[in-house]
Parts: C-alpha cells; structure tokens; sequence
C-alpha cells in the first residue's frame, strides 16, 4: 500500500507554519502559534487525520511546492497562510 501515512476513510491535511510578511521577529510566534492552534483544532475533529506539527513545520522558512508536501507527508489537504503586521494592524490570511 506504498508510503501512505493517513488512514484513507479521513480527509488528510497538513496544517505549514504561517509566512511572517512583514519585518517584524515577533510577528514569527504569532504566526507559528496561530499554526499549531489550527492543528490543535482539527486534531479534535474525528473526521480528520491531522499531521503532527514536528512534520509539517519541517518545512518552516521554504516555500515549497505544495504538490511535493502533499506526496511528501501523505496528506490530500495542505492548509498554508500568512501574518503582516502594519501599525496597529494584523492581517492574517490562510
């Protein structure tokens, strides 16, 4: 059955570490945790197999081909997004 990782009656997703756009290193936390909440979240959710966050934030600072994590870590769903900070404003997007 080849190097599938993710029982295949559950949708699989692998949630990647969240872009820091704009200049500022705290912003890389933020957009870190926001992730693992994400994970957290769906983790709960019977009908989903999750990747855990050592797998999926392996791929933290490249841009990678999404075709190649889905092949990598055997998921069908990869969920990525951003963080920006301007001012007193956060952008978030996924």
């Amino acid at each position: 059955s080849g190097g599938r990782l993710a029982p295949p009656d559950k949708p699989s997703i692998a949630v990647l570490p969240f872009q820091n756009m704009s200049g500022d290193p705290e912003q890389e936390y933020f957009g870190d945790g926001i992730a693992e909440d994400i994970i957290t979240a769906l983790s709960k959710l019977r009908g989903f197999f999750v990747i855990a966050r050592n797998s999926s934030f392996a791929y933290k600072g490249k841009a990678p081909d999404i075709r190649q994590v889905t092949r990598e870590l055997g998921v069908r769903y990869v969920l990525e997004g951003s963080v920006r900070k301007a001012g007193e404003r956060l952008r978030v997007t996924g």
